[in-house]
Parts: C-alpha cells; sequence; structure tokens
C-alpha cells in the first residue's frame, strides 16, 4: 500500500507544486499564501514550493496510511528537506555550464520529487525502527516550517 501512495504522491506533488508556483499571484499577492508559495522568481522561494508540496502530501498520506510505515514522519522529514536539496545542487549544476532554462528547471523539480519519493518509500520500508525517530521528523518539519516562514 504504501508503494502505491509514494507513486500516486509523485503526481499530486507535483501538481500541488505547480498550483503553489501560480498562487501567489491567483491570490492576489496575499501576505499569507506568500508564507508557503512563492513570491518571486528566486530559487529560494521555489524550495518552498517544493517543501509545502512534499509535506501537504505528506499529511494527506498520513492519514490514510493510518500509520502503517513506523518511519513515517522521519521519512517524510527527510525526503522534504531533500528534495529541497536536490532542487538546489541540480539548478546551480545545471546553470554553472548552461544558461537559465524553464524546461530544465520543470525537470529539476520533477527529478527532485522522485527522488524524494523513492527515498521515502525505502526509509519507511526499513524493518530498523529506532525509538524517537518520528519525534526527530517532527521537529524537523516544525524546523523548516519556521525557516521558510
Amino acid at each position: 500500500m504504501i508503494k502505491k501512495w509514494e507513486i500516486i504522491g509523485i503526481f499530486i506533488i507535483i501538481f500541488l507544486g505547480v498550483s503553489l508556483h501560480f498562487a501567489y499571484d491567483y491570490f492576489d499577492h496575499n501576505q499569507f499564501v506568500g508564507l508557503i508559495a512563492p513570491v518571486n522568481e528566486s530559487v529560494w522561494e521555489h524550495l518552498k514550493m517544493t517543501f509545502y508540496a512534499m509535506t501537504l502530501f505528506a499529511a494527506i498520506e498520513y492519514i490514510f496510511l493510518n500509520k502503517e510505515g513506523k518511519n513515517f514522519l522521519f521519512a517524510k522529514a527527510f525526503s522534504s528537506l531533500l528534495a529541497c536539496f536536490l532542487v538546489v545542487v541540480i539548478y546551480y549544476g545545471y546553470t554553472k555550464f548552461m544558461d537559465h532554462n524553464l524546461y530544465l528547471d520543470i525537470l529539476t523539480f520533477v527529478l527532485a520529487v522522485v527522488i524524494a519519493q523513492l527515498f521515502s518509500y525505502f526509509i519507511i520500508k526499513i524493518k530498523l525502527f529506532l525509538a524517537g525517530i518520528n519525534y526527530i521528523g517532527v521537529i524537523v518539519l516544525f524546523l523548516a516550517v519556521m525557516l521558510f516562514s
């Protein structure tokens, strides 16, 4: 069941990310929307889009999976930050050698989401479970929300 959710999640996260990309303008530059949606075209602002799309899907997934994975919260915290890290590395990696390209930006986001979802799945499926690891995940998510807001 988890594998199915992680695969479906790739498409939902991409949809949520694209929706968040346009949300700030759609809601007439609302400052509360600006807390989770990009307010300009900087890489930092697009990290908010990536992080919040993944975190929103994780919240939905958590409700439906009913704690099926023991490492779930840690996996989602790790994968959300991993996606952000990958966006930065891939974006600055390709722009070092090429001019900025909208299609490569989109591909960067998609690739980061796919890789992060795969890591999430593998972490959830790991048999090893450390007591308190999900608390670490919650703390990391909370700190990331504070940082992005």
